[in-house]
């Protein structure tokens, strides 16, 4: 109270320093209105205008009968430009990485027999991992790579680029990625791997890699968080 700064502006700056230092995570719900008023002493006033200040910088966001939270930001993903995770993550100033859930030698199922050109009764490596950004679950993939064309595949980390993996250990350049996405509903043990609330809506992406001479080498499952990602395209118009 005895400094020359407005009271609101100190307010908004305390509010500030706390998410930058970690006090108040993303996503988080601050306090009340009224929490603030029995901290500081602050009118309805002063706190509602750092709270506006904040909202309008997007370090917080109002939710409808909710409250307010810290500003939970999307990763921006462009569906017409082929980037892995790694990269994407890294773009938006991010730190990835990746836990590889399971891998192991399977029969093909339906779908990865018709995106792979495969006989019933082929195998396939099944791949599952989770990819975070910062620590905070983003994504959840299962892949399907073909044994014939990548054998002994499942004995190596994979906790990076697969597509680096085909590319210097089998010879084999990824050199087109074709995508279509639906919306789903997550349950299980998939809402707990990703952290949300059973029943949450979630971008399902499938998706198909192919190297030289127009040859499937894995397609993939993968369920997006719809809180974490802003997927977007152009269409050029004739």
């Amino acid at each position: 109270f005895d400094s020359k700064l407005p009271l609101y502006h100190q307010l908004k700056e305390q509010i500030k320093q706390n998410i930058l230092n970690g006090t108040y995570k993303e996503g988080d719900l601050i306090p009340s209105e009224r929490e603030f008023n029995d901290q500081y002493d602050l009118s309805s006033t002063t706190i509602r205008r750092a709270l506006n200040d904040l909202v309008q910088e997007n370090f917080l966001e109002r939710k409808a009968g909710k409250g307010t939270f810290v500003h939970t930001q999307k990763v921006k993903r462009d569906l017409h430009k082929v980037i892995g995770f790694t990269n994407n993550m890294q773009e938006m100033g991010l730190t990835p990485s990746t836990h590889v859930l399971s891998k192991k030698i399977a029969p093909a199922n339906a779908y990865a027999r018709s995106r792979l050109g495969l006989e019933k009764g082929s195998e396939i490596v099944r791949l599952k991992r989770l990819r975070l950004a910062n620590d905070i679950p983003m994504m959840l993939e299962t892949r399907y790579i073909r044994t014939d064309l990548c054998p002994g595949i499942e004995t190596e980390e994979l906790n990076s680029s697969l597509w680096k993996v085909f590319e210097q250990k089998y010879g084999l350049r990824p050199i087109r990625h074709s995508q279509n996405m639906n919306i789903a509903v997550v349950t299980g043990q998939s809402a707990n791997m990703l952290t949300l609330v059973e029943g949450t809506h979630v971008f399902l992406i499938k998706g198909v890699t192919y190297v030289q001479d127009n040859l499937p080498i894995e397609c993939e499952e993968s369920f997006y968080r719809t809180d974490k990602y802003e997927l977007a395209f152009e269409a050029i118009i004739n």
